[in-house]
């Protein structure tokens, strides 16, 4: 093997075991998934929410900024996403981290952006949960649950991401589990 086709392999190897589920979600001494859960959002018009409001629902949640290039290509991605499983009981969240909600709201509406976007700055969650770099995709089962991290934008992450979240959403939501999602793009 050459070391073109080992290096590629090795890279390969590196995207799929971080998209791995059960990756370590939680930070260190934290829950990750009662963080996500409870941690105050604002809509791009200024509402507050938090990721419990979407509790019922397979629930992608993406750290994003505008200025983040990786996060840019894969948005559109992700509201295709959203798109084809908002009939199922799946959504995609996407949490931007810009200092300044306006460049959140000129990007998503410069995309036509249908899945929801909320705003938390970059001293917000993203910190509270120790996210090192963005973007960074965390997948929440029906229960809010934290089942798979993914801390690359790779094609390779993003497909396996796709997969498990396709999973998840074959199976039936918990009939004592209701979502109280918030309904339309934010």
């Amino acid at each position: 093997m050459n070391a073109a086709t080992t290096l590629r392999a090795a890279l390969v190897m590196a995207a799929f075991a971080m998209a791995q589920p059960g990756a370590n979600p939680a930070r260190a001494g934290g829950d990750a998934s009662a963080t996500l859960a409870s941690h105050q959002l604002s809509t791009l018009d200024g509402t507050e929410t938090t990721l419990a409001a979407y509790r019922g629902e397979v629930v992608v949640v993406n750290f994003w900024a505008s200025w983040c290039a990786p996060c840019r290509k894969e948005l559109p991605v992700m509201n295709q996403w959203n798109d084809a499983w908002t009939s199922r009981g799946g959504r995609v969240v996407a949490i931007s981290v810009d200092k300044d909600v306006r460049k959140a709201r000129r990007f998503a509406s410069d995309e036509k952006l249908t899945l929801t976007v909320l705003h938390d700055g970059p001293d917000g969650l993203a910190r509270a949960i120790d996210i090192p770099s963005l973007p960074c995709t965390f997948l929440l089962d029906r229960n809010g649950r934290v089942v798979t991290v993914v801390r690359s934008s790779s094609q390779e992450s993003l497909e396996a991401l796709h997969k498990e979240a396709e999973k998840l959403l074959s199976h039936p939501a918990n009939p004592g589990v209701q979502s109280a999602g918030m309904g339309g793009s934010q």
